[in-house]
């Protein structure tokens, strides 16, 4: 049978890779009273249905998400940068509950308050993709469906447990919104996110320079 050799120097630049791989996500956190009302939610799905990681996470509402080596963020975050500066600060309206079929439940948003978060989010996509396209492909995903999570992971039992009993409660919150938040989570250790960078929405207007005419 033929011997295989692997390189120690390989395995070394591997596990050096690996170890600057991260994920991260940038999100919008919600005000102190929309958090401990949804939180209160999460709390619920984990007693009464067993969703044990429900009440794990602070509530937040997901714009992007990646898998990429550190030393590859910089232009990803120099795009978002840019993109903040030129959106104004808004308010995030949440309008009932609904499920995805994978089994996550979650708080969905008011329509304009969706549109206004997709318009935000094509912005972002426009600025980075490219980019991401080449350092992370595969490993990116832009949110195409605001929402706030309560529960992920649920057994289609838990599923239609909490749906015939939350599908039509009534469930009206809002929270402004001022900035983007990037955080981060190690591949290797397993580590809680942790937050690493704050992108204030400024609202300036947007200096393009339009060629006029002369005469």
């Amino acid at each position: 049978m033929k011997s295989i050799h692997f390189n120690n120097n390989d395995l070394s630049t591997i596990r050096n890779i690996r170890e600057h791989l991260y994920e991260y996500l940038l999100v919008f956190s919600c005000d102190p009273v929309t958090e401990a009302a949804i939180g209160s939610v999460k709390q619920y799905f984990q007693k009464a249905y067993g969703c044990e990681q429900a009440a794990n996470l602070r509530p937040h509402l997901t714009l992007f998400n990646c898998i990429i080596h550190e030393s590859k963020l910089d232009r990803v975050i120099q795009g978002f940068e840019k993109v903040a500066r030129h959106i104004a600060p808004f308010r995030i309206g949440l309008d009932g509950f609904n499920k995805y079929e994978g089994g996550t439940f979650y708080v969905d948003l008011e329509e304009g308050s969706s549109q206004q978060v997709n318009g935000l989010v094509k912005s972002l996509k426009s600025e980075t993709a490219g980019h991401l396209s080449k350092w992370a492909s595969g490993e990116f995903r832009f949110c195409t469906d605001p929402h706030v999570t309560i529960a992920r992971r649920m057994t289609p039992v838990q599923v239609n447990s909490a749906a015939k009993e939350w599908m039509y409660k009534k469930f009206h919150s809002s929270f402004r919104v001022t900035e983007m938040i990037l955080l981060r989570r190690s591949l290797v250790s397993g580590s809680k996110c942790r937050e690493i960078a704050r992108m204030p929405l400024l609202g300036l207007p947007d200096h393009t320079l339009v060629q006029g005419s002369l005469f």
